[in-house]
């Protein structure tokens, strides 16, 4: 009985550890991947208009998509960190380093297949 309890008293003890290993290491590899961070950036801060329109969520900028980004990477950049008169800037809310981010996921991202009306969605007779 008593060594049960000895082995039970280290599992206990040990489960803290292995927990703050493995947390390190999924911190770790997503922090270090530009793609993964630009693509929860995205999904925070831009997705809200930038993603297509569903019954309940109208759209209000354009899809993005890698054939929009590549080639104009500095003024997609300089276009996130400004804004324009119908899309707010997030140069005080983002790092450079998070926009540039962003830029990279998009560039990943592949165009949309066209979207025809879904069912709901139309004109009403």
């Amino acid at each position: 009985m008593r060594y049960g309890s000895v082995v039970l008293v280290l599992v206990i003890a040990l489960i803290p550890l292995g927990v703050a290993a493995q947390d390190r290491a999924g911190r770790s590899a997503s922090s270090d991947d530009p793609v993964a961070l630009g693509r929860r950036l995205f999904q925070q801060n831009c997705s809200v208009c930038h993603t297509q329109p569903t019954l309940t969520n109208p759209m209000y900028g354009p899809v993005l998509y890698r054939d929009i980004v590549n080639g104009n990477e500095e003024l997609m950049r300089n276009y996130i960190a400004r804004g324009s008169a119908k899309m707010p800037g997030f140069r005080y809310g983002l790092k450079a380093s998070d926009i540039d981010a962003i830029v990279q996921y998009l560039q990943t991202v592949p165009k949309p297949a066209p979207r025809g009306p879904q069912k709901g969605e139309g004109p009403v007779d």
